[in-house]
């Protein structure tokens, strides 16, 4: 599996919300690392930019990536909340959020606007 299972999906206005299933059968565990999964920081970076480009309308990746903060690991099994917000014509934020902690956030700058 290179996705994690979407549980639930909120739309509300420039905002999206998905509540994520992350369970230690997903691909990107395999080696990282043995005996503790931790769910690598570019991997949450590609699900982000993936489901931005999805619900936004973005045709290509972000030219940009800044404010990037990771600040807890992630470890299977957890569900966890992304968090989408398109700030702008070619701006959107996201932040991962689960068990009352930030897991991480940052901010994509695309290089098309959407309306």
């Amino acid at each position: 599996m290179n996705f994690p299972k979407i549980i639930s999906r909120i739309e509300d206005g420039s905002e999206r919300y998905f509540e994520l299933d992350i369970t230690k059968d997903l691909v990107w565990f395999q080696g990282h690392f043995p005996g503790f999964p931790v769910l690598p920081g570019i991997v949450q970076l590609h699900w982000a930019v993936k489901l931005t480009q999805e619900n936004f309308g973005f045709e290509t990746g972000p030219h940009e990536v800044t404010n990037l903060k990771f600040k807890s690991i992630i470890v299977p099994p957890v569900a966890v909340e992304l968090t989408l917000k398109q700030t702008g014509p070619a701006h959107a934020r996201f932040t991962y959020m689960g068990q009352g902690q930030e897991y991480s956030q940052g901010k994509l700058v695309f290089s098309e606007s959407r309306q």
